[in-house]
This record gives structure tokens, sequence and C-alpha cells, in this order.
């Protein structure tokens, strides 16, 4: 059975509380790990939301801010010349506001994923450099929840990310709580990427 994990702006939560193990148990949108993108969005609609973040197009994201309950953005990961399109990486995106607000939600969510993910390796890292910014200026706080042997696993995590002005203006980006359903393939990618 799957799980889900309804992070309602307003603060509440929509969690069958039982046992997840698997990466691929756990919901975002109602869309899972595995699941193929065309069982919810047009191979055009597809196309036409491509992203690469990294110079190494290995993969790509796909972002939509179609028909969402819970959150403000989903950012959907896909392998380059995937004709299933398997979903490989889940990242449920809210703009909570400050940086107490965004760490209260923070909170609350680990609060209801302590209660899921009960024989996962959690670490938390908190006020540490964003792999973007090379100032080490931009910051996040960090809980993972991780489903494999070590860390380097699948894993899911829920974090508070902040970055400079410099980095909102020249990247467009915004301080984000981000729910992620990733996996080690596509975690190992993002890290190469950065090196």
């Amino acid at each position: 059975m799957k799980k889900l994990l309804g992070i309602v702006v307003l603060g509440f939560f929509l969690i069958f509380p039982s046992q997840a193990d698997d990466i691929r148990d756990f919901q975002i949108e109602g869309m899972t790990i595995g699941d193929s993108l065309l069982d919810y969005m047009s191979e055009n609609k597809i196309n036409n939301s491509k992203r690469n973040y990294l110079k190494n197009k290995k993969y790509y994201v796909v972002y939509t801010t179609d028909s969402l309950e819970t959150y403000v953005s989903v950012d959907i990961y896909l392998k380059t010349g995937d004709k299933s399109y398997k979903i490989r990486t889940l990242v449920g995106v809210l703009h909570p506001g400050k940086k107490n607000e965004c760490l209260s939600k923070k909170k609350e969510i680990e609060n209801e994923l302590d209660k899921i993910f009960l024989n996962s390796k959690k670490k938390t890292e908190d006020d540490v450099s964003h792999l973007f910014d090379k100032t080490g200026k931009s910051k996040q706080y960090q809980t993972g929840y991780f489903l494999g042997k070590d860390m380097n696993d699948d894993h899911i995590r829920v974090e508070c990310s902040f970055f400079t002005k410099k980095m909102k203006k020249k990247h467009k980006f915004t301080d984000t709580l981000n729910v992620v359903a990733m996996t080690a393939e596509i975690s190992n990618w993002i890290a190469a990427g950065y090196k």
C-alpha cells in the first residue's frame, strides 16, 4: 500500500501512519518513484517543461505547477532517452515565508516522517552551505531518512533552503521548503555535477 504525505499549506497532514521501507511507498502529489510520468502528463507537456540544472545531461528535470493540491510546484527527474519516462526522483516545493516559518513547518513534517520511516537512518544537518552556491553563503537545513545500508542510498528528505540576494537575482531562486524522494541514482549524478 502506498503511503501518502500531503503537506497542506495550512498545516494539515494526510499520512497513513504505517511503516515504509521502500522509496516507492512514498507519494508526492500522487506520483511515486518508478511510475511513468506519462500517467500524469502528455509527452508533449513533458518535453516542453524540461530544465537542465547540470552540465551533465544524463538526466533532466520536468517542472510542473499543473493540478497540484499540496505543493506550489513539483520537480520530476527523468533519464535522458528513456521513452518510458520513468520517474527517478520527486521534489515537492513550498514557499513557506520567513526562516522561522520554514524551520517550524520542516519540524512538523519531520514529526510525521518519524512515524513512517521507523527503520531508516535519520540524519539532520543544520546551516550547511548549499552546493549550488560556490560562495558557501546560501544555506540549507536538512533532515534525511536513508532507506538503505548507507547514506548514499535512496532517501526521503525535508529541507529549508535560503539563498543570498545575489543568488536570487542571478538565478531567480527563491527560499523554499522541499520534500524530496530521491534515488541513489540521482543523488550520485547531482553530487558528481558539483565536483
